[in-house]
């Protein structure tokens, strides 16, 4: 196992004083799939939150306090967060260049929406497009919320390439909450359990 990229000690989260959650210590590495599960309203999608700073601990730490976007954390939620225009425009928002948005195009299947206005897209393509941006932005940690959720068959092919690609690499710390871990199966994963 690589070394910790983030870790949590007494991490509590919640929101406006509310616990929802106290989150076991952390040491959240490269080289496997950090699998959040649980229940609804256990605290899946506020622990993501919570790492990606887009929510204050109630207690405990999370550390480094690694900035977000572009090579830093990068949180996809779980109802796609795109900006009007079209998929190209979305991709080159986090690309390098425009070969890169070439490339991760191809990877998820978007060469031929690259030119699609994205409120025109299906609830699927707008997930692969939100996930190639994310991509593209070469994040330290990447933390996605129920990235599955309306998936086709050839959608979850992608995903599953693309897990074991990052796996493989060790280039990235991928965090995922799910309800059902699809496209994970054979992958290294270690669960960290809500209640």
């Amino acid at each position: 196992m690589s070394a910790p990229v983030v870790t949590t000690r007494g991490l509590r989260i919640g929101y406006r004083q509310k616990v929802v959650a106290d989150i076991p210590d952390l040491a959240l590495g490269p080289r496997c799939v950090w699998l959040v599960t649980g229940p609804n309203g256990s605290g899946k999608s506020t622990l993501l939150k919570t790492l990606a700073r887009l929510l204050p601990s109630l207690s405990g730490a999370v550390t480094p306090a690694i900035p977000r976007g572009a090579g830093g954390v990068v949180f996809v939620h779980s109802t796609s967060v795109l900006f009007r225009g079209t998929v190209r425009h979305n991709l080159r928002l986090t690309a390098e260049d425009a070969s890169a948005v070439e490339r991760i195009a191809r990877r998820f299947g978007l060469t031929d929406r690259l030119e699609q206005r994205v409120h025109e897209l299906s609830h699927g393509m707008r997930q692969r497009t939100a996930l190639a941006r994310a991509i593209l932005a070469r994040p330290a940690v990447l933390l996605l919320d129920e990235p599955e959720g309306g998936l086709d068959e050839s959608a979850l092919h992608i995903w599953q390439s693309f897990v074991a690609d990052v796996i493989q690499e060790g280039s990235l710390t991928l965090v995922v909450a799910a309800h059902r871990p699809a496209g994970l199966e054979g992958v290294p994963t270690k669960t960290i359990a809500l209640r």
